[in-house]
């Protein structure tokens, strides 16, 4: 605690660091000089602080009561704000509100979960006629919070505000990786961690670039780590579903588990969801047990194709035993032994999604997803694209801004007769024409919809068109975008964009180089 006391009014003794004396020391009082205890006079007693001073009153007790965090003699202290609570104070008092503050928070935050429709208990609140439910954020009466508990959460949204409320904002969890092989690097490091943990929220910084994590940056590395890991880690056919690629090698770096961890802080803060699993492998994660409906597998589902249409199963002996089939083949025994091939597929992949189960724990996602299968199964099974869909968002993004270059500002007609859907997009060749997630995510950051629905609605991005850049930087010849991602906003320097192929060069140039963040 912080105290005034005003050393005009006690007598201070130092304690002398003498030997013996059967447990005992002797004080002596500071001799007091004319300007009165003065720091050097402290100093010179206490031994350059090595000493310790004890306060004595002359009269009266010395007030203990802790000053308010508004008092005066405050005034000048640097002062910082409580992440929990929200209340500005000074900084030196910050370390003992904290485990105050963090004992009362995690208390009421036991009972809010409690009351959560995530469980079947049910309890109250003698503390508060009041609670707050931490899925939809509303506020309830105690005795109306189990009644409301019955529906809420019954949707993806309100699992993924449940989950959102399960990140420990006690200390951030900082990753700094270089844009070369992100996702390899991004896979060690995370493994690696050394100062915070998925449970915490995520901070990144790119090697080399002085771009500050507000959330873009987060973004951009969960979009590129969930894209990367689902190439690296899983195979299959993208309309189909992928399924956890066989390899040892990674089950024994446990970079299952790791990607386990991160799908489950991309869903919690922001990023997109793995949604690329087939059925039977979202199945295993929410029971533990394995289904063989709905199985497909790039080498063996031709093998099962095959056998269920053939007349003669001789033909495919090798390939059958390899399947770990020990009966007989023929034609009487077909369901067994396509039984035998599904489990194969699945048997041998088992290991692989045990181990991103157990990194899905975190935020107790498992557990969630294991109330609430329906409500969680878009976030993982292959379907339900959140990928940015039109026809061609660089097509839409190049004719709006064409419209706005030939048409004067002052004489734009906000209803204009114009649909995008009747524009036809441009013949696009492979490697030169930026993709659509790519386009999204050098404006913004991330490359998905968002998967709140109150976030999409909210999401806006601004267009400003610089006509004087000329001015503020003479004599250049060519200049490109600048982005802001954490505000959404693209600025267009318009001096140089005279014509629809000038400003369509000008902004693939930008999109394929300018995905650092180099300005401050």
């Amino acid at each position: 605690m912080h105290y005034a006391l005003g050393l005009c009014t006690i007598l201070i003794v130092v304690l002398l660091a003498l030997k013996g004396g059967n447990g005992r020391r002797k004080l002596s009082a500071i001799a007091l000089e004319a300007e009165g205890y003065t720091g050097s006079v402290l100093k010179r007693a206490s031994g350059g602080g090595k000493q310790l001073l004890y306060i004595v009153p002359l009269q009266d007790e010395l007030d203990l009561t802790p000053l308010p965090a508004d008092a005066p003699e405050f005034a000048r202290m640097p002062t910082a704000t409580c992440k929990q609570c929200k209340t500005v104070m000074p900084l030196q008092m910050l370390a003992l509100h904290i485990d105050h503050c963090n004992n009362t928070s995690n208390s009421e935050t036991e009972v809010k979960l409690c009351l959560l429709c995530m469980c079947d208990q049910s309890c109250k609140s003698p503390a508060s006629s009041e609670v707050q439910c931490p899925l939809c954020t509303r506020t309830f009466p105690v005795s109306d919070i189990e009644l409301h508990a019955s529906f809420c959460g019954e949707s993806e949204e309100d699992v993924l505000y449940w989950v959102k409320e399960q990140i420990d904002c006690s200390k951030t969890f900082n990753i700094c990786v270089a844009r070369d092989g992100m996702v390899e690097r991004g896979l060690k490091l995370w493994k690696r961690r050394k100062n915070g943990g998925p449970v915490n929220p995520l901070k990144v910084s790119f090697l080399g670039e002085p771009g500050v994590d507000t959330g873009a940056l987060k973004k951009e590395f969960l979009s590129t780590m969930v894209a990367g890991i689902e190439k690296r880690l899983f195979e299959g056919e993208s309309e189909k579903g992928k399924v956890p690629k066989y390899s040892l090698n990674d089950l024994d770096n446990e970079l299952f588990k790791v990607a386990g961890e991160i799908f489950g802080v991309s869903i919690a803060q922001g990023g997109p969801a793995p949604r690329f699993m087939q059925e039977w492998c979202y199945h295993y994660l929410i029971t533990g047990n394995l289904k063989t409906d709905g199985v497909h597998d790039t080498e063996l589902s031709p093998l099962i194709k095959t056998i269920e249409d053939a007349s003669d199963l001789s033909l495919y002996i090798e390939e059958i035993l390899d399947c770990g089939y020990t009966g007989q083949i023929n034609i009487d025994h077909k369901e067994s032994i396509l039984r035998a091939i599904v489990l194969h597929v699945t048997t041998k992949r088992r290991p692989m999604l045990q181990q991103m189960r157990e990194g899905l724990e975190v935020y107790n996602l498992i557990k969630v997803m294991q109330t609430k299968p329906n409500e969680c199964r878009n976030l993982f099974v292959v379907g339900d694209d959140d990928k940015v869909c039109c026809n061609s968002a660089l097509g839409i993004f190049l004719i709006f801004c064409h419209l706005m270059f030939v048409t004067s500002e002052e004489d734009i007609d906000s209803n204009i007769p114009f649909s995008f859907k009747d524009t036809q997009p441009e013949n696009e060749v492979e490697g030169e024409t930026p993709s659509v997630p790519m386009v999204m995510q050098w404006m913004t950051g991330q490359a998905h919809r968002h998967l709140l629905v109150s976030e999409r609605q909210k999401f806006k991005i601004a267009i400003v068109f610089d006509h004087n850049c000329l001015e503020h930087m003479p004599g250049h010849t060519v200049c490109y975008p600048i982005v802001s991602a954490c505000t959404n906003t693209v600025t267009l320097p318009t001096a140089h964009l005279g014509d629809y192929e000038s400003l369509k060069t000008n902004l693939r140039t930008a999109i394929k180089y300018g995905a650092s963040f180099d300005r401050l």
